[in-house]
């Protein structure tokens, strides 16, 4: 018998499996466990978005789409994010409907990385993009914003850019941020561009959560900065769609004409009726937007304020649907070790913060992206928790 394990790209075996996925289907056994460790909206699909593929199939649209997307999605895209955003983006030439956001950021990486080429990430930071950094031979550099705020700052970034010169090919943004739930606000953003605009860079903008910014108004850093960024963004926090695998991809159209081929090849396009549906979400569906932002705040608001009760320390989140919480100083551990104790004591999953950081963390994340029910018991499990380690603490010699 041939073995062909060792014909596997050594790129391949630098990548350890996503630590959220292994954490969340491990502690997701735990019987009558409290889970907030995935991002998943606890909201269904809005009616009139699953009616528009249902009537979408009976209309026999189940054929091949053009590749770069439906005329009526691409149109849709361009016009939100013309109204919402006062984005300029053509649908003919410059957009491409993706199979998520996860293969837009993919296609960008094995767009433009090549090995040795390297790639700046704020650290913490949602895991693909060291990933794809790693699959596509390239180094991650990623910078430490735990001292200032969890933002990268200009001045940190000038810094990195001029350090290391025309090694660095892109710089990563997120925000609001996964992870911490940070964001940057619109002066914040313009103060980056300034720095950016220096640089022989591109800048992908993952943008996912922007419909998710609870004070300041998001501003696209592609708003400064249209020729250096690529923009990714997606229907699934958003509308409550993350099972229907539809992102888009935004920027320069010589740019976007190329990396067209990566998205033809490895997926060519997206299907038709789940296209139709996120038509109907950018045509119809913003009052689903403000609804359910409106439901995400006020839990944001309960858990911020029953934590801090507890005796946690945060980041304050301003953005998305997470919260990054400190392991408390008593505790003699890691992040992992902690999250371990929560989930065997507490009967509550989170996130360790080494699923973002490289090496041991000293932070976890919570998802309140579920239940106020859910939330209510976790809250009240944590605080008998911290009870209990607080009193072990006492009764030490």
């Amino acid at each position: 018998m041939i073995d062909i394990s060792s014909l596997i790209k050594n790129d391949l075996h630098k990548v350890a499996p996503s630590l959220i996925r292994q954490i969340n289907n491990r502690f997701g056994q735990i019987p009558d466990i409290v889970n907030l460790t995935i991002g998943e909206p606890d909201f269904q699909t809005p009616d009139h978005i699953k009616l528009a593929a249902v009537q979408s199939i009976l209309n026999n649209r189940t054929h091949y789409a053009p590749n770069r997307g439906t005329k009526e999605l691409l149109t849709a895209i361009s016009n939100y994010l013309a109204s919402r955003f006062g984005l300029d983006y053509d649908p003919d030439d410059q957009i491409v409907v993706t199979n998520g956001a996860s293969e837009a950021i993919s296609t960008v990486f094995n767009g433009i990385i090549g090995p040795g080429d390297a790639v700046l990430i704020s650290s913490p930071a949602f895991s693909l993009y060291h990933t794809l950094t790693l699959l596509s031979g390239g180094i991650p550099i990623e910078v430490d914003v735990s001292s200032t705020g969890f933002k990268l700052t200009p001045d940190v970034l000038d810094r990195y850019l001029t350090q290391y010169g025309d090694k660095i090919k892109m710089v990563v943004l997120n925000y609001p941020n996964n992870p911490t739930g940070v964001t940057y606000t619109p002066n914040e953003v313009r103060e980056l561009a300034a720095v950016l605009r220096n640089y022989q860079v591109a800048i992908l903008s993952d943008e996912v959560y922007s419909e998710l910014a609870y004070f300041d108004e998001h501003v696209s850093i592609a708003t400064y900065l249209p020729e250096q960024t690529l923009l990714v963004n997606s229907v699934s926090k958003s509308y409550a769609m993350t099972g229907w695998r539809i992102g888009y991809l935004c920027g320069d159209r010589t740019v976007i004409k190329e990396l067209a081929k990566v998205h033809q090849a490895n997926v060519a396009t997206v299907g038709t009726p789940n296209m139709d549906a996120a038509t109907e979400a950018f045509l119809f569906g913003d009052q689903d937007i403000r609804r359910m932002k409106g439901v995400y705040d006020r839990k944001r608001d309960y858990l911020c304020k029953a934590l801090e009760k507890i005796g946690y320390e945060f980041v304050s989140p301003r953005g998305a649907f997470y919260i990054y919480v400190q392991v408390p100083k008593t505790f003699q551990g890691t992040a992992m070790a902690y999250a371990e104790q929560l989930a065997q004591d507490a009967l509550v999953a989170v996130v360790p913060g080494e699923a973002f950081e490289n090496g041991h963390s000293t932070y976890f994340r919570i998802s309140y992206a579920t239940s106020m029910k859910n939330l209510q018991l976790a809250v009240q499990r944590l605080a008998e928790y911290v009870k209990r380690q607080s009193e072990k603490e006492v009764l030490k010699p």
